[in-house]
């Protein structure tokens, strides 16, 4: 099969294989099944996509946002011919690129993939991706946003990336896991050193279950703040529990004197007192919902989300 697609006045040529006839072209809803297990497992079809995240021999693609729309693909025999001016060499998959894809789907680690892909089709590229579903960290354990693009938004990273790249961040709902890293984009709205305990991030990627857990797999980090010097410290010592609380906090850990104050949804100081190592933070006729806690020491702050019952 060959297919022609114009851009800048250049006529570029796209080559694929020519068995398609074997396969049924499906929606990724479709390949999904609204459940667990696709009810396509070890069947060959082909879909048509959009890359959102690219880790070159897997990438993952959606033809729609949302839940049940996207796949988690692998394919390292997948290459895009080159394109001067725009590439100059041949490459996989990008984000924003545009493919019919024909392999088998199977059922990996929980995942529903598409693999051993022996056709395709490159259909564009430089395509607009969305920034995917907004979720807190408690919805991250969902079946049916598995393999689509999702985004955590002013998350506080409590421990930093192990040998195998997996590490944690926290809001008010609780804790999620990433998977990887991002420190060079062109935007330089990344975090040149990695995420540091404290930082506070926006974080993209798409969704992916590993074993029992569910984990994002990273594919870009905006920096919204980064603890450095006294914040850095406060960040490492802070320790705060339990959340959620019906009754009061415990701050621990702090070395010294401190101040500490708590914020409503709107900003609004509801609550503040001082404290030397330890404070006990009564939350006791406060309303049920999320806040922010303020710990100051020498001028510097480091913020909390919490959660009163």
């Amino acid at each position: 099969m060959i297919r022609n697609s114009f851009r800048g006045g250049a006529v570029i040529v796209f080559l694929a294989f020519l068995s398609s006839a074997q396969s049924q072209t499906l929606s990724c809803s479709e390949v999904q099944g609204f459940a667990e297990v696709s009810p396509y497992e070890g069947q060959v079809v082909t879909v048509y996509g959009k890359v959102t995240e690219y880790f070159g021999d897997t990438w993952y693609i959606q033809d729609d946002f949302g839940a049940w729309n996207g796949i988690y693909c692998v394919g390292p025999n997948v290459l895009v011919d080159a394109n001067p001016p725009w590439w100059n060499a041949p490459r996989q998959p990008e984000v924003g690129d545009v493919f019919e894809l024909t392999g088998t789907v199977a059922e990996q680690d929980g995942n529903t993939q598409l693999v051993d892909i022996t056709e395709y089709v490159f259909v564009d590229y430089w395509n607009a991706t969305a920034s995917g579903t907004s979720m807190i960290c408690s919805d991250i354990p969902d079946e049916k946003f598995e393999g689509t693009r999702v985004r955590l938004q002013s998350v506080v990273v409590e421990t930093e990336p192990d040998a195998e790249g997996f590490w944690t961040v926290s809001d008010v709902s609780g804790t999620a896991t990433i998977l990887g890293v991002d420190t060079d984009d062109p935007s330089m709205n990344e975090d040149p050193d990695g995420p540091t305990v404290g930082d506070v991030y926006s974080v993209y990627g798409a969704l992916r279950q590993i074993g029992e857990e569910y984990v994002i797999d990273c594919g870009d980090i905006d920096t919204i703040a980064l603890v450095v010097g006294v914040e850095e410290r406060l960040a490492r010592q802070l320790h705060v529990f339990p959340i959620p609380a019906a009754d009061a906090f415990t701050v621990q850990g702090v070395e010294g004197d401190f101040q500490w104050f708590l914020t409503n949804a709107v900003g609004q100081t509801v609550q503040r007192g001082a404290g030397n190592g330890t404070a006990h933070l009564s939350v006791v006729g406060l309303k049920a919902g999320r806040y922010v806690l303020n710990v100051e020491q020498e001028g510097r702050y480091i913020r909390r989300p919490v959660l009163v019952h």
